[in-house]
């Protein structure tokens, strides 16, 4: 009996320093990661929701290894954004109104992805404007 209890203890201790051992490994690398991340991006795609509905926005990243996204459901007062991946060579945005019936907001048209582009999105679900503003 004495010796089984041991052997639990010993398992529980083994166990907890290899979790910990893990822990302590991984901050490092997800630390590299969000720098290496932080120094590839050349530039930076900002929005503001002024408006009175929900914004969705894409973003197609040409000649980049980084994957396409979208941010979704940003209502009124929401911020949000995305780093311009330093191996882009261009980049189709695309910025959707939720229960617009007539068709999509004009997106704008980035040329220089080595500056920052800062939009405000205002109005109301049937007539949306989108703004360029400063960042």
């Amino acid at each position: 009996m004495r010796n089984a209890k041991r052997s639990m203890l010993y398992s529980g201790a083994t166990l907890l320093l290899t979790l910990g051992g893990t822990a302590v490994t991984a901050t490092p690398a997800a630390a590299q990661s969000s720098t290496q991340n932080s120094t590839q991006a050349s530039g930076h795609i900002g929005f503001s929701n002024k408006g009175w509905f929900l914004a969705k926005t894409c973003y197609k990243w040409q000649g980049s290894a980084t994957p396409d996204s979208c941010d979704d459901n940003k209502a009124i007062g929401t911020d949000w954004g995305v780093d311009i991946p330093a191996d882009a060579t261009g980049v189709r945005l695309t910025v959707l109104v939720h229960g617009q019936e007539i068709g999509d907001l004009e997106a704008p048209q980035i040329t220089d992805l080595n500056r920052n582009y800062c939009y405000e999105l205002s109005g109301y679900t049937w007539g949306p404007t989108i703004t360029e503003k400063n960042c």
